[in-house]
């Protein structure tokens, strides 16, 4: 299906998604043409890639060879570099946001925050670092690039160059969460093993803002 038409890449991705629904969620990942399998060991993986080539020749679908890895300990996904024990963020795509100039517009800032929140994973209080480039996305909100908007833009780009690696979850050893509130956000970390899997946070609203500071690391939870 040709992407240049209206419509194309949705129903390209329900097509995929249907024909591969047997296999999505138990060892394979979809997001439009990229297909991604996991599998415990190397046994498994041909039987999983034998699965998934019966599924999509039955649909009569193809694959491109030469666009296509397999047995791979490690992978560029989305932004990401996936392999077996951990997840880091790509650092080709990391340096092109770091490098992005100061914006213009509230519609630059917009698009700044849409690119850096796809890390926001990886960074600790990472509400708290973007609240003062929040404000330019209000209704009516006039542009004026302060120093605290230029503050704030430097320390999440720094955050980024500074991502830790993220550990992949172990469902058979304990978690540990722990939570985090300041007078602008609320915050907290998933670790296991002392390491970290995913860290989370958001602003709080008016009436969050007046909680005390017991209610709002209750609020996390």
């Amino acid at each position: 299906m040709p992407f240049g038409l209206s419509g194309a890449a949705p129903n390209f991705q329900k097509d995929i998604d249907f024909n591969l629904k047997p296999v999505i969620g138990r060892f394979v990942s979809v997001h439009m043409d990229y297909v991604i399998l996991t599998s415990p060991s190397f046994n498994e993986h041909l039987d999983h890639l034998n699965q998934v080539f019966t599924l999509l020749r039955d649909a009569g679908l193809t694959l491109n060879k030469y666009k296509c890895h397999f047995a791979r300990g490690k992978l560029k996904y989305l932004g990401l570099v996936i392999s077996k024990e951990k997840v880091e963020t790509d650092h080709s795509k990391v340096k092109a946001i770091t490098e992005m100039k100061p914006p213009k517009y509230s519609k630059e800032v917009t698009k700044f925050l849409g690119m850096a929140g796809w890390y926001q994973k990886f960074i600790p209080q990472y509400a708290d670092i973007c609240e003062p480039l929040y404000r330019f996305k209000k209704k009516r909100a006039k542009f004026n690039w302060s120093t605290e908007a230029q503050d704030s833009s430097d320390k999440l780009k720094r955050a980024l160059t500074e991502a830790p690696v993220l550990q992949l979850p172990n469902f058979l050893e304990q978690f540990n969460f722990f939570t985090d509130a300041s007078g602008v956000g609320i915050g907290a970390v998933l670790n296991q093993n002392h390491r970290p899997i995913a860290f989370t946070s958001r602003t709080l609203n008016k009436t969050e803002g007046n909680y005390t500071v017991t209610e709002r690391e209750c609020l996390v939870m």
